[in-house]
């Protein structure tokens, strides 16, 4: 009578280790496939981060120079700006009558329309050009993204 008993209690000994095994590589299994999802996870997110750095590097990079070359730009306006007015005022310190100092300042006041004119053309044409370098690195990132 004690074996009869102990033969179906170690069939269920025997069935509960069967059963702990089975969930055991379960678990082990889950846990695996869990650490690669997250490991490829983290791949993702650190190439988008590195990505995201470069662009935001190309980006200031191009933005600076942009400002710079606009600031340079008008600096070379205003130059030329003093240059004009200095030859201006002497040229009207010079003048032997007030019809010549009409004349002169006509002449300055026509000359300053036109080149601010073309300054002004000038300007719009280096900041086009500059913004569309600073955008650059930005625009690429985009075409990457809706490519992919």
């Amino acid at each position: 009578m004690a074996t009869a008993t102990k033969a179906p209690k170690a069939a269920a000994a025997e069935e509960a280790t069967s059963t702990v095994e089975t969930i055991r590589e379960n678990v082990s299994e889950r846990a695996t496939a869990a650490k690669e999802a997250v490991a490829e996870r983290y791949e993702t997110v650190r190439d988008t981060a590195s990505t995201a750095a470069s662009v935001a590097k190309d980006f200031g990079t191009a933005y600076y120079n942009g400002v710079s070359t606009l600031g340079k730009t008008l600096f070379g306006f205003a130059q030329e700006f003093y240059a004009e007015t200095a030859e201006h005022a002497t040229k009207t310190m010079k003048a032997k009558n007030l019809t010549s100092v009409a004349e002169l300042q006509a002449a300055f006041i026509q000359s300053r329309i036109e080149n601010s004119a073309t300054h002004g053309k000038v300007f719009i044409d280096v900041a086009r050009q500059q913004t569309e370098a600073t955008m650059k690195p930005v625009i690429a990132l985009l075409n990457t993204k809706s490519a992919a």
